[in-house]
């Protein structure tokens, strides 16, 4: 029904809005990534885990510490730059450096440093450089795939809207029943004892 499909489009460009304020990309781009996670084969879970872990080691990089310091050496990647870009500009200024790495091991050892565990299935998310993700990208505006910050806002209003109904109708209804329990219960009551006494006397 229309009302089931608006739930599962709510529920999701709520999650993706939350998300993208978790970690601090935007909405819009966001919602392009999971096309670009599909078509890549990565779950869109991997993908946003291994964002969070990339801005926390860029950060501490930026700071002269963690595992990223050098990877991002190796990359010709300067931290205090990618620190002040959002996480789908690191990542894709990170794809386009990976392109100079010719050797898979390497790949996957420098995805390892930037993104943990999420990071070889990250280097199939990469292939390509930022280019081929920006293809992606604009496919995934294209098809209508877009979230914008104000769509995921108004599913964010809709999922309270519906919670508050549910709430109300759950409440309107222990109302309703709150005198009609007891007597349903002394009617039950009474038929099993009438079971009970037909059946000792067969």
């Amino acid at each position: 029904s229309m009302l089931r499909m608006a739930r599962q489009v709510a529920q999701a460009n709520d999650e993706l809005g939350k998300m993208a304020d978790r970690i601090g990309a935007s909405t819009e781009a966001l919602s392009q990534y999971k096309h670009v996670a599909a078509l890549s084969g990565v779950e869109f879970r991997t993908l946003t885990m291994g964002w969070q872990r990339m801005t926390r080691r860029i950060s501490e990089a930026a700071r002269g510490m963690g595992e990223a310091r050098g990877a991002l050496k190796e990359l010709g990647l300067s931290a205090m730059a990618l620190r002040r870009l959002s996480p789908e500009k690191q990542f894709e200024a990170i794809a386009d450096a990976m392109q100079g790495v010719t050797n898979q091991g390497d790949k996957v050892r420098l995805a390892m440093k930037l993104f943990d565990s999420e990071g070889v299935a990250l280097v199939q998310a990469m292939k390509g450089g930022a280019a081929a993700i920006r293809e992606v990208r604009e496919e995934a505006d294209k098809l209508g795939l877009t979230v914008s910050k104000e769509m995921a806002e108004d599913a964010a209003e809709f999922n309270d809207a519906m919670t508050l109904l549910s709430a109300a109708s759950t409440g309107f209804a222990q109302t309703l029943m709150k005198p009609v329990l007891p007597i349903l219960t002394g009617y039950i009551n009474e038929l099993n004892r009438g079971t009970r006494a037909i059946q000792s006397q067969t």
